[in-house]
């Protein structure tokens, strides 16, 4: 079946339409503005090829940094080989260990002082209250500790090492908390 296009007066109007639109349309940019945006679309992909390739240079010179820097670290066995080997301190420099009363005494003047402290001091440096809560965290548990050894009945050498442990820890924390302070006061 086949369709008589020229009798056909709705198939002739678009005939006529379409022999009436100009010939040669207008181009939607110039030449030059086309040529320009290609130029600027090709350098974009050279800085961007750039970019990587510096990119993959500094990732490649940090590799060779961080293996060459590795490569010259001794290795855990002569570590223990030289340590083996360090001199022993004389007896004589050694410090002398501090008598059990004398701890006992400073940890309650230290536990004395760190109550009359604010909590929470108004100005706060990340290394030292990190250290501050560690040393708190630590103190905490050797309390802790010691409470459930004291609840079983047992007051033997563990509660009184951990007794020793906690009085260490309490002078401890007076020393942070007494830079802490001494930090905070510097303009």
């Amino acid at each position: 079946m086949h369709f008589d296009l020229g009798g056909s007066a709705g198939v002739s109007g678009i005939g006529q339409k379409l022999r009436e639109l100009p010939s040669a349309s207008a181009a939607p940019i110039r030449w030059d503005e086309f040529k320009r945006r290609q130029l600027l679309r090709r350098s974009r992909a050279r800085s961007a090829q750039r970019r990587r390739i510096k990119l993959a240079a500094a990732v490649a010179t940090v590799m060779v940094g961080a293996i060459g820097s590795w490569s010259r670290l001794p290795s855990p066995k002569t570590i223990l080989a030289e340590r083996a080997t360090a001199p022993v301190m004389p007896t004589e420099l050694r410090l002398a260990p501090v008598a059990w009363d004398e701890a006992a005494a400073r940890s309650a003047a230290s536990e004395r002082w760190l109550a009359a402290l604010p909590e929470e001091p108004v100005i706060v440096r990340v290394g030292t209250r990190a250290a501050v809560t560690n040393l708190e965290d630590r103190i905490a548990w050797v309390d802790d500790t010691l409470t459930s050894i004291r609840a079983e009945g047992g007051e033997g050498a563990r509660a009184f090492a951990l007794q020793h442990e906690r009085d260490r820890l309490i002078n401890s924390l007076a020393q942070v908390r007494y830079a802490e302070t001494l930090a905070a006061d510097l303009p």
